[in-house]
């Protein structure tokens, strides 16, 4: 069991990861006077090794934020530790923003007010059962799965498809949707394609550029990425995603400029030591642990525990249980290799996203939400039970629904 509250992911929802398959294929060729050729380099096949080998990053970061026609910019600079919750951000532009110092050292995350100075401080947790992959192990997928060698043309290519990105969502900007109606039984995988469309640069920086798009618009709300990885670290310079939600064109482009790589980071960066006269409230957040198994949740609640029956390809990730004086909340995460489904039941404040039509399980009436990320939601006996996936069709969703009912 690991306890907790919240990550810092969850929290500034900052990165953008992808979820991918594929293959890795090198061919070697004789020249014409049957002397031997280098084989071709695969671009990518080393991907995760060298994303792991950042120990450190400076940089500025510029965000920009499309909803509609309204247009939101912040600029930070920061000093993090890529892949870890470990991260020091100085806001340098966003009026917007309430906060100009965020500082993480992966247990403790602290905020100082812009205006008054008063800092808020939280506690953060990771579940220690996890089967997700790192960044860097995402995109040396990604290429493995474009087969991208040093000879390739650097021209746009064909979409290949089996992938599945994960986008960053403004967190007030809601997720993707789909129009309403019934879809192909698309999971993951079979939802988006990737083409690899050359190299360019970013601030003096040369980046591979992948661009990930939809196979059916409508199942994913027309959600669309472009990436430029950066050819010697493979960390991802500049993301660019677009998609539609509740009639309403939204966009995200996130920017790292003056980068530099291993900058020789001390801890001491992440640390944050407020001054004896500055108040620190300590977040009032809910407490949430982490089980490896359902009947290890089961022996810890007198609340009945769901027992969805999903396809075979899906694991649980992990179970959990949130607590606090106004919610109790049992959550199933599972995942396969290229998505997940989520199944929760809420006791207290439940907000389910503004529903696009309705259907039925348990007798009960349930609301559907489509998007990139859908969700099924219900009442039954008091509680407000939940399934989402993302990418996934919304019957498939259904059927996992009424698969819960109202146990």
């Amino acid at each position: 069991m690991s306890r907790g509250t919240v990550t810092a992911k969850q929290i500034l929802g900052g990165a953008c990861l992808l979820a991918l398959v594929g293959g890795v294929l090198a061919v070697g060729f004789l020249s014409v006077d049957g002397t031997e050729e280098p084989m071709p380099q695969q671009i990518g096949a080393n991907a995760s090794e060298r994303y792991a080998a950042v120990e450190g990053l400076n940089a500025t970061r510029i965000t920009i934020n499309r909803e509609g026609d309204e247009v939101n910019r912040s600029v930070y600079r920061v000093a993090m530790r890529p892949g870890t919750d470990r991260f020091r951000e100085r806001l340098l532009y966003g009026p917007r923003h309430r906060h100009n110092l965020t500082v993480s050292n992966g247990s403790v995350m602290w905020w100082q007010n812009r205006t008054s100075g008063a800092v808020e401080r939280l506690g953060l947790s990771n579940p220690d059962i996890s089967r997700e992959r790192t960044e860097g192990e995402e995109i040396e997928r990604l290429f493995g799965r474009l087969n991208v060698t040093d000879g390739t043309d650097r021209t746009a290519a064909t979409p290949t498809p089996g992938i599945n990105p994960l986008p960053a969502v403004p967190q007030s900007g809601g997720a993707p949707e789909g129009q309403t109606g019934e879809r192909p039984a698309a999971v993951g995988n079979a939802a988006f394609a990737v083409s690899y469309n050359g190299t360019d640069t970013i601030d003096g920086r040369p980046v591979y550029v992948l661009k990930v798009v939809p196979r059916n618009e409508s199942l994913v709300g027309g959600f669309q990425q472009t990436l430029w990885v950066d050819t010697e670290w493979f960390f991802p310079l500049k993301r660019h995603s677009e998609w539609h939600s509740n009639g309403v064109q939204h966009a995200k482009t996130v920017v790292y400029e003056n980068v530099t790589f291993n900058p020789g980071l001390d801890e001491s960066v992440f640390r944050f030591d407020p001054s004896a006269n500055v108040s620190v409230e300590l977040e009032d957040t809910p407490r949430r642990d982490f089980y490896a198994s359902t009947p290890a949740l089961r022996r810890v609640t007198n609340v009945s525990v769901p027992t969805p029956d999903l396809p075979p390809s899906f694991q649980l990730q992990f179970a959990s249980k949130t607590e606090s004086p106004r919610i109790t909340s049992l959550g199933l995460k599972y995942v396969n290799a290229s998505t997940e489904i989520s199944v929760s039941k809420v006791a207290g404040l439940f907000y389910p996203p503004t529903p696009d039509r309705s259907t039925e399980v348990a007798g009960q009436r349930a609301n559907v939400s489509v998007g990139y990320t859908t969700y099924v939601s219900w009442s039954c006996d008091g509680y407000q039970y939940q399934v989402s996936g993302k990418a996934v069709s919304p019957k498939l969703l259904i059927e996992v629904a009424r698969s819960v009912g109202c146990e």
